[in-house]
């Protein structure tokens, strides 16, 4: 389940994703959480590192990109 911004103001992860990969649309980062949590890691993402929330982000959006 992805997070919504509350308040429009991004969660932690929406940030963190969009410092890894440059995405400022909240639709879009939205889409990436949802990729990372559903087809990266099949998981919740608090157990995953920093640098492999990184690597997962991009990795995520390479993935809706071919979509």
């Amino acid at each position: 389940m992805t997070a919504h911004a509350v308040n429009g103001k991004p969660t932690g992860y929406q940030v963190l994703i969009q410092e890894a990969t440059g995405v400022t649309e909240l639709d879009h980062i939205e889409r990436i959480e949802d990729t990372l949590r559903n087809a990266i890691f099949h998981s919740t993402l608090d157990w995953q590192t920093r640098e492999q929330l990184e690597q997962g982000a991009r990795e995520a959006l390479q993935i809706i990109t071919l979509v």
